[in-house]
């Protein structure tokens, strides 16, 4: 019985307590929520950021590899991964 009256008392009490302190529980809670948003936005912008980084790296290490090739005399170097396509030997066109 005393810990039905004990369980009872302390649900009033923080009945009483979230009653007389609702805005500023409400208030605490709406900041927390705020921040672990920001904190995810700000975890999805350094992923991106790192991502366009990563990308960007790629494309300089593929622009210096190219640059090799031209000063080497390979035409893979002007035209990249895109071949040229040999005019002469597949033109389909006829000049009669």
């Amino acid at each position: 019985m005393a810990r039905i009256v004990g369980q009872l008392v302390g649900i009033l009490l923080l009945i009483g307590f979230v009653g007389a302190y609702f805005w500023w529980i409400l208030a605490f809670a709406a900041v927390a929520l705020l921040i672990w948003g920001a904190q995810k936005a700000f975890a999805e912008i350094r992923a991106d950021d790192a991502a366009e980084a990563a990308r960007r790296a790629a494309i300089a290490r593929r622009a210096d590899q190219q640059h090799a090739w031209v000063l080497a005399g390979d035409e893979r170097g002007t035209y990249g991964h895109y071949p040229t396509r040999d005019h002469h030997s597949t033109s389909s066109c006829s000049t009669s």
